[in-house]
């Protein structure tokens, strides 16, 4: 269910990435693009990745019959999040104006900055429903909430960019803000209507009701943080690495002689219309490295080592695979691909550029999939820090240079996917090897 839904919606976000291209222009996409790792960091901060854990405390509460438990870690949840959401949109609305002039290099996004909570107060309200649903086993609300959140805001998107087609640049950056805060909204409501929220009894029994004392609150939150915020922390390292990214690509092309504009411009192409490009296959690959976690997971622990070998090769095999065939037509036809989808014909080196990523981004994903499998996440983290830092610093000698410009950036990425590709990848083979 949870393949289906996404699929359905990476392929309604692709063609509403199209059509705002077309309609909103790169320079408005360029604004939207860079204020979502700030969205994305907000989101995080607001839940501290508390759902992941409700989830894991409501199917361990159940398995057990302990409803209660299961009463008081949701309770403790959505207290939680709601509390930390308040202080995350007080402090961004107060923290606007510095992100926007300081961090993000163009004023034209405090706007933007403050529509943010539209969009990130229901992503994090959102959390608490389907973390509940999901320890029940529930992926409806889940897979629901997806489709219908791109169901809302695609209309949304397009009727305000069609009212505001000559109020400039910030009016149509701010239609896609106000899309996705609906979307958001719709994406709430299928949450609390189909987690299942209500069905348990608000009272299991009296027995531990009467002891529901201090030490069992202390004891569920104990229990709750240690599952959140190490993955709290690991998400976080991955939004400040995509905040810096925004921060510092522009700034680059600012040094290589662009104009405010022409840099914002060009980081829209990039992250809005070249790299989308990139992860449009995935949608072949994501189902494999879906499955292929707990089918590792399952052959090693029963002992079936060549099975697990064989299991690795078809799913390593088959990404590779798909990944040549998007690198093959990227290369061969990448004004003619860009030119069909956006218009924009422009693109087509960056298409090019961003293409030759492809093999190492989609087995890459694989290899991922498998060290989770065997429980090497440290790995996965110390992988993850020496390719930012690559990143980063071909970023900041590249992207500066007048000769290269966003292609720098881009030529930077596709180190970042070669080297997590490759050591992640020696990760799996020496480890397999070895069971």
């Amino acid at each position: 269910m949870l393949m289906a839904a996404g699929a359905v919606t990476r392929a309604l976000g692709m063609v509403y990435r199209i059509v705002i291209v077309r309609w909103a222009g790169p320079e408005a996409l360029g604004l939207f693009q860079m204020v979502m790792p700030v969205f994305r960091a907000a989101s995080t901060m607001a839940t501290l990745r508390l759902p992941v854990a409700l989830t894991r405390l409501v199917a361990d509460g159940l398995a057990r019959g302990d409803v209660e438990a299961v009463l008081r870690a949701r309770r403790l949840t959505a207290l939680l999040i709601v509390a930390l959401t308040g202080l995350t949109a007080a402090a961004l609305a107060a923290g606007a104006p510095f992100l926007a002039r300081r961090f993000l290099t163009d004023p034209r996004t405090e706007g933007l900055l403050l529509l943010l909570p539209l969009a990130f107060v229901p992503s994090a309200l959102t959390g608490i429903f389907r973390g509940f649903a999901e320890g029940r086993q529930n992926m409806t609300s889940t897979a629901v909430g997806q489709v219908a959140e791109q169901l809302v805001r695609v209309p949304i998107v397009l009727f305000l960019l069609s009212r505001w087609a000559g109020a400039g640049t910030e009016a149509l950056a701010a239609a896609l803000v106000i899309g996705l805060g609906a979307g958001e909204t719709v994406g709430l409501l299928a949450a609390m209507a189909l987690s299942g929220w209500w069905s348990l009894p608000h009272r299991a029994t009296r027995q531990t009701a009467a002891a529901s004392s201090l030490r069992l609150q202390l004891a569920t939150a104990r229990q709750l943080l240690q599952v959140a915020v190490p993955l709290w922390l690991a998400t976080l390292l991955n939004t400040a690495a995509q905040m810096l990214n925004v921060s510092l690509i522009p700034r680059r092309l600012l040094v290589g002689g662009f104009s405010m504009a022409e840099a914002t411009e060009l980081y829209g192409q990039l992250t809005g219309m070249a790299l989308p490009l990139l992860y449009m296959p995935m949608l072949l690959v994501f189902p494999v490295t879906t499955v292929l976690t707990p089918a590792i997971a399952d052959a090693l622990a029963s002992g079936r080592r060549t099975a697990s070998q064989r299991q690795f090769a078809r799913a390593a095999g088959g990404s590779l695979a798909v990944g040549c065939g998007t690198t093959a037509l990227c290369f061969a036809f990448p004004e003619a691909i860009s030119d069909l989808l956006y218009g924009v014909p422009e693109i087509g080196p960056l298409v090019r550029i961003v293409g030759l990523a492809a093999p190492f981004a989609y087995t890459g994903a694989v290899f991922a999939a498998v060290l989770h499998a065997v429980g090497h996440t440290n790995f996965l983290l110390t992988t993850f820090v020496a390719a930012t830092a690559l990143r980063l610093g071909l970023i900041y000698h590249l992207t500066a240079q007048p000769a290269l410009g966003i292609a720098g950036a881009a030529w930077a990425l596709n180190a970042d996917y070669a080297l997590t590709a490759l050591l992640n990848g020696w990760a799996c083979l020496r480890r397999l090897r070895r069971t």
